[in-house]
């Protein structure tokens, strides 16, 4: 699995072995300690191969890994090893990480014992890939499309999709759930949820062209 996160082929399958990874780290923590994935980027194709990739396929490849990583219960997105001339992140890697830690603000981190779920989660469509973190009051979603792509990335004119998901686990209770648009770095809705039964929370994302994230937290009533 390491070799198709650092020789990637396309910009979603490498998220995706990322989330299957992080998931398998944390099942070998048993002291509640935060998991770190501290080298991820394209190492064989760049050292071995001598092969750059286009600053836009690194950009969308690096953006990937960061929210798959983090939405799978790891701490933050991941370190990158630039592999790159120069060996730097570029400028659009660093808008990525911005935006991530805006959406950042949105968990009470404190408070959250999160265990991944994204094998438990449930989506309405298999065009896309779901990473899942969460605990009985508060839930971290990434959505990602992988049925469309372009040049071995995210096609950015496919139509775009509504999409459900069902997150087992959490309280009855009211819940602010926040979808943030990962493209522009700002949250696109905001609503509220009364979670009144027990079992799965019902959260419904009209649009979705390429990715989302989505914050859910208890709100006190």
């Amino acid at each position: 699995d390491s070799a198709t996160i650092n020789n990637p082929k396309n910009t979603v399958d490498s998220a995706i072995v990322v989330g299957n990874l992080v998931r398998e780290a944390l099942e070998h923590i048993n002291d509640n300690r935060p998991f770190f994935e501290s080298e991820h980027g394209p190492i064989h194709a760049f050292k071995d191969r001598k092969r750059t990739s286009s600053e836009a396929f690194d950009d969308e490849y690096f953006k990937h890994i960061q929210w798959a990583h983090m939405a799978s219960g790891g701490a933050g997105g991941g370190m990158r090893w630039p592999n790159r001339h120069p060996h730097v992140l570029t400028p659009g890697m660093r808008r990525e990480q911005y935006k991530l830690s805006y959406f950042s603000k949105l968990v009470d981190w404190e408070n959250f014992n999160r265990k991944n779920l994204s094998r438990e989660i449930k989506i309405s469509s298999v065009d896309f890939a779901a990473f899942c973190c969460a605990d009985e009051e508060q839930a971290v979603v990434y959505v990602l499309r992988k049925n469309d792509l372009k040049k071995k990335m995210v096609n950015k004119e496919a139509s775009p999709v509504n999409v459900k998901v069902l997150i087992p686990g959490l309280s009855t209770g009211r819940y602010r759930v926040t979808e943030f648009d990962t493209q522009s770095g700002t949250n696109k809705d905001v609503h509220i949820i009364d979670h009144l039964t027990e079992g799965n929370l019902l959260i419904k994302m009209n649009g979705v062209a390429s990715d989302i994230a989505v914050s859910v937290k208890a709100e006190e009533v």
